[in-house]
């Protein structure tokens, strides 16, 4: 090996080794951005559990544009919620140990066989609170799973809320159904303006303001809703410089020359 060959090699390696420390800091901020969002979407699915919804569709539509990108953005990562409290490896345990004992029993009665009946040994009593264990343990997992059932619809949810309305969106078509309605439209307006870009959240404050509206309308009285009904469409305003076109009275003996 000879001394250039040695240069060449140690030159890109004390490069590489100048730039593994930005990309070490680029990746720890991408691992402390997508922990960040998972973090958010664990708190506002216990949220919504925990209140009615269109008070957390308030809360939600409060955030940043950014900060619900990155919901969506974890949503479409893992759509399915994972969990991370202690008992989620209770079920898969419990049916192993469960097994266990099922099959040491089982391996006890074939090798034994009727004559080896009588009191129970140490390794029976090993698998027989291998199955009482296994049981428990199933069970405790079973209630588990279905206490956070609620959690689970909130973290879908969730995610339809925070993805943006594109053509794909199960929101699209209501949501222009809704632009239907004067206040709601003005509400979609605003979020444009401010925002940048309709989430689902917004179809749901959407949703919220045009009832509203609908019930403001239905508090008026019946003389005014008929008024309102029967009032004649205004005539059209003519231009400021406009004539009306009149009619010019013809001759018949200069039409007849004619």
């Amino acid at each position: 090996m000879t001394v250039a060959s040695m240069f060449g090699q140690l030159i890109p390696g004390s490069i590489t080794a100048k730039a593994d420390p930005g990309r070490a800091r680029e990746g720890e901020r991408s691992n402390d951005l997508a922990q960040s969002a998972r973090a958010q979407m664990a708190h506002w699915s216990h949220r919504m559990t925990r209140q009615p919804e269109l008070a957390t569709a308030r809360e939600i539509a409060g955030l940043s544009d950014a900060e619900l990108a990155a919901l969506a953005g974890e949503f479409t990562l893992s759509p399915r919620r994972k969990r991370t409290d202690a008992t989620r490896f209770a079920t898969p345990f419990g049916v192993v140990v469960f097994a266990a004992g099922l099959a040491g029993l089982m391996l006890q009665e074939a090798s034994l066989g009727a004559a080896g009946r009588g009191v129970l040994s140490a390794f029976e009593i090993i698998c027989l609170g291998s199955l009482v264990v296994g049981l428990v343990a199933v069970a405790l997992g079973t209630m588990r799973t279905f206490s956070l059932t609620s959690v689970d619809l909130a973290y879908a949810h969730l995610g339809v809320y925070a993805g943006a309305i594109d053509e794909q969106h199960p929101f699209l078509y209501k949501t222009y159904l809704l632009m239907r309605n004067s206040a709601a439209q003005a509400y979609r307006d605003r979020v444009l303006m401010t925002r940048g870009v309709l989430r689902g959240i917004d179809y749901v404050l959407m949703r919220e303001i045009a009832r509203a509206d609908e019930e403001r309308v239905m508090t008026l009285t019946a003389r005014d809703v008929s008024a309102l009904v029967q009032a004649a469409p205004a005539a059209p305003q003519r231009a400021a410089g406009a004539h009306e076109p009149r009619l010019v009275l013809v001759d018949a003996g200069t039409t007849a020359a004619a």
